[in-house]
């Protein structure tokens, strides 16, 4: 088949050979370009428009927590029941009621609990929850070990933000 090839085109005058050279070399240029280049710019759009969707949506939820927090919802939940109930309820939700053995009132927006063999990491977690939902945060903690590894006693002072 080659060899049939190369003999119709050495039959063709030095003209033809020409424009058959050019129209063979156009040929090849445009396969690479729709087979390899194209596709790599087209992949490309789609990449800079995905990155541009996903800051979009990165900047809306921006907003929504700049609004968020600026509605001062952490206050507003525990500003409409007495922190005493507050907490009640928090450690009742995250099965650390039996431990606690005060809640009391120290002061407008602030509270003084004691917790007594409570285990130590649901104890963190339900500080942290305490500080992320309610805007209560630890203004004095003391921790001493109980009979058992991995519990403690507790004291401490919880104080709403900005109270």
């Amino acid at each position: 088949m080659a060899e049939q090839l190369r003999e119709w085109f050495d039959s063709l005058l030095p003209r033809e050979r020409w424009l058959v050279s050019i129209a063979g070399l156009l040929l090849v240029a445009s396969l690479v370009w729709l087979l390899l280049i194209q596709p790599v710019f087209s992949q490309k759009a789609r990449a800079e428009q995905r990155i541009s969707d996903q800051q979009l949506i990165l900047l809306e939820l921006g907003q929504l927590a700049a609004r968020a927090g600026q509605a001062g919802a952490p206050a507003a939940a525990a500003g409409e029941q007495s922190l005493v109930v507050l907490i009640d309820r928090s450690a009742r939700a995250r099965g650390l009621s039996a431990y606690l053995r005060r809640n009391q009132p120290d002061g407008p927006g602030t509270i003084r609990l004691r917790l007594e063999n409570v285990p130590f990491d649901p104890l963190v977690e339900w500080l942290a929850e305490l500080q992320a939902d309610h805007g209560l945060g630890a203004v004095s903690v003391t921790v001493d070990p109980a009979v058992e590894p991995g519990r403690v006693n507790s004291n401490i002072v919880l104080s709403l933000a900005g109270g």
